[in-house]
C-alpha cells in the first residue's frame, strides 16, 4: 500500500471541515462528528477508508471521553486511543515520526486549553510543538497556525451558551483557515 504525504492537502477543504467538527463537538453531537472526522481524516491524509475509520474511531473515542468528563478526567483511555491514533499515521506516511510523543503533546494541549492556569506553557506553543512532533521540525515553523488556532480556541464565547450567546462561527471560521493555510505553507518549506 502506498504511503501518504502529511505535507500535501487541500487547506481550504481541510479548514471548512474542522470548523465543522468543531461545531459538532460543542453541541454534543458525537456521530455527527464522528462522520466528520471520517472526511477531514480522509482529506487530509489520504489514506483508504478502512484506516480512516480506524483514525476516526481512536480520535473520537479520545476526544469524547476527554469531553465527558471534564473535572474527573481519566487520561489513561484518552492517551492510549490518541497512541493508536498517531501510531497509524506514522505506520502509513512517507514520514514517519515518534508517534508516542505526538500523542502526549495533543493531550496537553488538551489540558492547556481546558485548564490553563495549571500549565505555563501557552497553548499556541502547545500546539505547535505538537505539529513540530509530526512533521519532524521546529515548533518555531508554526508559530502562525498555532496563534490563529489558539485564537479561535479562546475566543470569549467560542462555546456560547447557544440560546443568548453562541459562538461567532464566522469569526472561528476565518481563524482556522488562516491557521490550516499556515500549516500547509510551513510543511511546503
Amino acid at each position: 500500500m502506498a504511503k501518504s504525504n502529511l505535507r500535501q492537502f487541500d487547506y481550504k477543504k481541510v479548514a471548512r471541515l474542522d470548523a465543522d467538527m468543531w461545531r459538532s463537538y460543542y453541541n454534543h453531537q458525537f456521530i455527527k462528528m464522528f462522520m466528520q472526522l471520517l472526511q477531514i481524516m480522509r482529506t487530509q491524509l489520504h489514506l483508504n477508508w478502512f484506516l480512516t475509520l480506524r483514525l476516526a474511531q481512536h480520535s473520537g473515542w479520545a476526544a469524547t471521553t476527554y469531553r465527558l468528563r471534564k473535572g474527573r478526567e481519566n487520561y489513561p483511555p484518552v492517551l492510549r486511543n490518541l497512541v493508536k491514533f498517531y501510531k497509524i499515521i506514522s505506520d502509513n506516511c512517507t514520514e514517519p515520526f515518534d508517534f508516542r510523543k505526538a500523542a502526549e503533546l495533543e493531550l496537553e494541549w488538551w489540558d492547556i486549553h481546558r485548564y490553563p492556569s495549571r500549565y505555563k506553557k501557552s497553548l499556541e506553543q502547545s500546539l505547535a510543538d505538537a505539529q513540530a512532533a509530526v512533521y519532524n521540525t521546529s515548533p518555531a515553523e508554526f508559530k502562525d497556525y498555532a496563534h490563529n488556532r489558539a485564537i479561535a480556541m479562546l475566543l470569549p464565547n467560542h462555546e456560547g451558551d447557544k440560546q443568548d450567546n453562541p459562538p461567532d462561527w464566522d469569526e472561528i471560521n476565518e481563524l482556522l483557515l488562516k491557521s490550516w493555510q499556515s500549516l500547509h505553507n510551513a510543511v511546503q518549506k
